[in-house]
């Protein structure tokens, strides 16, 4: 984060504000270009944005999790709290993960070395932001946080895009309601797809209708 006036990087005041930032639509707009143009680390980052999961999921995500109509099955680590549990994915992200080159002997649709998954993730960080303008510094996880704050914008009822995110729900709720929620899940994503769409594609209609030639 940008430091602020009477404010110490090391004090906790700066620690929350770092937990508290969300992008700006320009940010999104940024980072998503050069994520298209960025190989697996950009594939990484637009997924972690479209589907508001951690980046170790995403990194870890294999061939194998994602069914061939597009519901990634989330893994569940070994006394893990909760994951975002079986999600259909919306296409943009289908599409992404299927222009993923397959490695032999892989199961990870994010390959790293040898037979293990993608692991880089700061070196990663450093070239990629080294490729973008100046902007305040940012970290992956408030890709899930920013796509917490555009489920909300896109209308989401607060407890799908908990039950998204791999909130456990506590509670008589958590304990009684064994629901799915695999379709309002899916929409939830749906409708976040679309927010980042606008989003990204916002200024180039805008500089398109600039160009415009007048009649």
């Amino acid at each position: 984060m940008e430091r602020v006036k009477g404010i110490e990087p090391s004090s906790s005041a700066w620690k929350a504000q770092a937990r508290a930032r969300i992008l700006t639509d320009d940010e999104v707009r940024l980072i998503w270009k050069a994520a298209e143009a960025n190989g697996a680390f950009g594939a990484i980052i637009r997924l972690c944005l479209l589907t508001a999961q951690r980046r170790t999921k995403v990194g870890a995500m294999r061939w194998s999790d994602v069914s061939v109509d597009g519901e990634w099955t989330v893994a569940v680590e070994a006394r893990e709290k909760g994951t975002g549990g079986s999600l259909v994915l919306p296409d943009s992200a289908i599409a992404i993960i299927r222009s993923r080159p397959r490695i032999e002997n892989s199961p990870y649709v994010f390959a790293g070395r040898g037979e293990g998954r993608f692991a880089g993730f700061s070196q990663g960080k450093t070239r990629f932001d080294a490729k973008l303008p100046a902007m305040p510094p940012w970290v992956l996880h408030d890709l899930r946080r920013t796509a917490r704050s555009l489920m909300s914008r896109a209308g989401v009822r607060p407890e799908i895009a908990e039950r998204v995110m791999g909130h456990v729900i506590g509670g008589v709720e958590g304990v009684y309601d064994r629901h799915s929620y695999r379709e309002e899940k899916a929409d939830a994503l749906r409708r976040l797809a679309g927010v980042i769409d606008g989003i990204v594609s916002s200024r180039s209609e805008k500089v398109m209708a600039l160009r415009k030639p007048a009649r």
